[in-house]
């Protein structure tokens, strides 16, 4: 069994906004999956939130994916990439295609 995660109890832990929006749409107990969340990132409402979300993003793929709790990432997608960086570059591809980071 994986750790507690603060992010899921304490919205002020590192990146606990950024992993909240992947477990609503990519956790597979969720049904959602990347095309819903790539609708919500399209739709921009709220857009504050979807701003936050790209730049929590950003800072991951920009060298802070140590911060990142042990095992939060993989909890909240289940993702099969085998790394956390691995999952993020390929998620980041598939939401914002080229566009660089």
């Amino acid at each position: 069994m994986y750790p507690n995660h603060s992010w899921r109890r304490d919205p002020n832990s590192p990146f606990a906004f950024f992993l909240r929006v992947v477990d609503t749409y990519l956790h597979p107990e969720s049904g959602s999956d990347t095309d819903d969340l790539a609708e919500w990132i399209k739709d921009g409402e709220p857009k504050e939130e979807v701003v936050r979300f790209k730049e929590e993003f950003r800072r991951l793929l920009s060298g802070e994916l140590d911060k990142l709790p042990d095992y939060a990432l993989f909890t909240a997608s289940a993702y099969d990439d085998g790394s956390d960086e691995a999952f993020l570059r390929r998620l980041w591809q598939e939401l914002y295609g080229d566009e660089p980071v």
